[in-house]
């Protein structure tokens, strides 16, 4: 069949609204972050569900959610954080196909649990490709986040899909879980163990300073740890300051930094940590090789 290009109209852009697929690797030598998704358990659902490629790209959305127009029918499923979403005033649920027809307004509104909620289309978004990924980055691809006015492509393909009668139960269980794992960093052992007990023994709040560069929590650690030369870090690197405060690097994160880093937040965790909100609390949990 042949596929034609169709468009979503942002009649509003939502709050931090970007395209997002796995993570653009091939540039990180030249010191482009990875990007992607922040949560990819999330965005692997939508994708299983519209049965698209693992890595089709999706549309991550957090605080506040878009209004859009479709121009041509397709599929749509939502996965990630619980806010209220319609198609033409029709309140739908998260991980449940929905056919959406020709000029369908869809709008997200009150988020309600969790940070990032994701909208996979039928056959992926097609936005510019740079550096073998789809994945919205400032300086890197044209735009970083959508505005008012925005138009975003997907493939139209005039054919006939069967009604989609199931509808996924998704747990939220693993959302709810507190403890996020980690590695030791390499500058783990130059803390002195009452730094160290401290870390692994209490809670700790994520501040408001959450975004798709770090995660800030709100309790500091005292320490006299030294800064280190400038080092490779990746997503899920948590940094400590010299006035102790702890920043969990995240997709956007540089690939280069200065603070000592002192844990490695494991795959898993980094998909919970990211749909942690401001005030939630977490604990560190220390992975051992066996």
């Amino acid at each position: 069949m042949i596929k034609t290009p169709a468009y979503i109209h942002f009649h509003q852009p939502g709050m931090m609204t970007s395209v997002q697929d796995w993570a653009r690797y091939d540039m990180v030598y030249f010191g482009v972050p990875y990007s992607g998704v922040m949560d990819r358990i999330s965005m692997t659902l939508v994708n299983h569900l519209l049965h698209n490629p693992e890595n089709a790209a999706v549309l991550e959305m957090a605080h506040v959610g878009p209004k859009m127009i479709f121009e041509m029918p397709t599929r749509i499923v939502f996965a990630g954080a619980e806010a209220d979403i319609y198609i033409n005033e029709r309140s739908i649920k998260l991980g449940k196909v929905y056919d959406v027809g020709e000029d369908a307004v869809v709008e997200v509104k009150k988020f309600r649990r969790r940070q990032w909620l994701y909208m996979g289309v039928q056959g992926g978004l097609e936005s510019e490709m740079v550096g073998k990924s789809r994945s919205w980055y400032p300086g890197v691809t044209p735009r970083d986040k959508m505005v008012k006015g925005d138009t975003i492509t997907y493939l139209y393909e005039e054919r006939y899909y069967p009604p989609e009668n199931s509808h996924s139960k998704i747990k939220a269980n693993w959302y709810k879980e507190s403890i996020i794992k980690v590695f030791e960093g390499p500058e783990w052992d130059q803390l002195p163990k009452l730094a160290i007990n401290r870390i692994l023994n209490r809670s700790f709040t994520v501040s408001e300073q959450i975004n798709r560069m770090a995660y800030q929590l709100e309790e500091t650690i005292e320490n006299d740890i030294q800064p280190i030369l400038t080092s490779p870090v990746y997503p899920g690197t948590v940094q400590l300051t010299p006035s102790g405060k702890l920043i969990i690097l995240m997709r956007d994160a540089q690939v280069t930094g200065g603070y000592p880093r002192i844990l490695q937040v494991d795959m898993h965790s980094m998909n919970i940590l990211a749909q942690k909100r401001s005030g939630e609390k977490i604990k560190f949990s220390i992975i051992v090789d066996e």
